[in-house]
């Protein structure tokens, strides 16, 4: 997966919700929280989250 198509593959905040009680493990990266989800990051971004 390139970074172009990580950036486009997305799952929307109306599946799921990340935040403080979840239940998925944080990394910091950078400015940001990711979110560990099935063996990869999101990242919340608008209304949806990137595959980091």
């Amino acid at each position: 997966m390139t970074a172009a198509d990580a950036h486009e593959a997305h799952h929307t905040t109306q599946e799921h919700q990340h935040g403080e009680g979840c239940g998925h493990e944080t990394v910091q990266h950078g400015d940001h929280v990711d979110y560990l989800h099935d063996g990869h990051k999101h990242a919340l971004h608008g209304d949806h989250y990137d595959e980091h």
